[in-house]
């Protein structure tokens, strides 16, 4: 399963920042940031937090820093402490949803996707709304928010191949291959997606079909030579 973290900074200017001192170490943070040094951005992020504790942005910003350098801990400290300044942000609860579950708390991450929902139902909470309830067990619920993922960014073929396992799960193989279909139509270059339409297409006894899709993956990658060894079986 493909999991996205994708970590959403607040587009708000450096100003927002009250005092040009903080101002100015969050610029050097972002600057620092933007050539890798992650620990010069912490050190200018935390130098601007000093000044301005009541800044969400900064403490999201920071949030961020935390993540890319590995410090979950931290991140999840830091995007509480944003949630708690400035609750109405839907990109805030996100990002904390984000860092819960890479900790692997599913529960904390699917209640903060909900709320995030709620402020901005945007198609990539969905998504990994999909993947933290799809962690949980929750097939049903999984496949209602990667079907509502797809509604709002139907060309994205992670969703259709998330939902496809889901739905294998569940024993809609017919489903699983539609989908399946749909993610390698989109991206016809996946070694993955041909890999587990073919598997799909074995339970529907589909050999001529399955064949192909494992010898595309094969061409694709040559480290799927399983699905070599899988076109030989369902040949028998």
């Amino acid at each position: 399963m493909k999991f996205r973290i994708v970590v959403l900074a607040l587009l708000l200017p450096a100003a927002a920042c009250s005092g040009p001192v903080a101002a100015r170490h969050w610029n050097r943070g972002d600057a620092l940031a933007e050539k890798g040094d992650r620990n010069g951005a912490i050190r200018e992020y935390r130098e601007a937090i000093r000044l301005k504790p009541a800044s969400p942005e900064l403490h999201n910003q920071l949030g961020i820093a935390f993540s890319e350098n590995g410090d979950l801990d931290d991140t999840i400290a830091e995007f509480r402490e944003a949630v708690r300044l400035k609750p109405d942000d839907s990109s805030i609860h996100y990002n904390l949803g984000n860092a819960l579950l890479k900790k692997g708390d599913a529960d904390g991450a699917i209640a903060e996707y909900r709320k995030s929902i709620l402020l901005e139902p945007t198609a990539q909470a969905r998504y990994n709304l999909g993947i933290a309830l799809t962690r949980k067990g929750d097939l049903d619920s999984a496949i209602a928010e990667y079907r509502e993922a797809i509604r709002l960014r139907p060309n994205d073929s992670s969703t259709h191949y998330n939902l496809a396992n889901a739905l294998i799960k569940k024993n809609d193989v017919d489903g699983a291959i539609a989908e399946y279909r749909e993610a390698v139509r989109l991206e016809p270059s996946s070694a993955k997606f041909h890999y587990c339409l073919g598997r799909a297409l074995t339970q529907r006894a589909d050999r001529n079909g399955a064949i192909k899709e494992f010898r595309t993956a094969v061409t694709l990658d040559p480290q799927y030579d399983v699905s070599r060894r899988d076109g030989q079986t369902v040949t028998k």
